[in-house]
């Protein structure tokens, strides 16, 4: 299944063509993953690891290649320093993201096709004329 016109960035998992060739293969699409607390928690905090990551290289000459360990470094001993409960928190969190992404990719895979007019009409080869 190629298709030119699709976004590089999406995965195409939504696409209900691409589905329908999965369930008729008996192949499937790779099920979301559990991401972990520290991931949750860093995207709600990235002005404040990204300012501790410029104090840390402004100290020394630190090439581009190495900026993502470090602010990865960075992001990983500010979680730890957390207080338990928070922690505890940012766990539930995650895993509700996970849940909520589970449940999106179950209706995918095992539910039925929506029967919405306008869900019926979608026609992605027509805007290419």
């Amino acid at each position: 299944m190629k298709d030119q016109d699709i976004d590089p960035k999406e995965s195409g998992a939504e696409n209900p063509y691409r589905i329908l060739l999965h369930k008729l293969t008996g192949t499937s699409i790779k099920k979301p993953r559990l991401k972990s607390a520290t991931n949750v928690w860093r995207k709600s905090q990235r002005k404040e690891i990204d300012m501790q990551v410029k104090e840390i290289t402004r100290v020394g000459s630190t090439p581009r290649t190495a900026l993502a360990a470090i602010r990865d470094k960075v992001a990983c001993d500010m979680f730890e320093k957390l207080p338990q409960e928070e922690k505890t928190h940012w766990i539930e969190v995650a895993k509700e993201e996970h849940d909520e992404a589970l449940t999106g990719w179950k209706d995918d895979f095992e539910g039925s096709c929506s029967i919405l007019p306008q869900d019926r009409q979608r026609c992605d080869w027509y805007s290419n004329f």
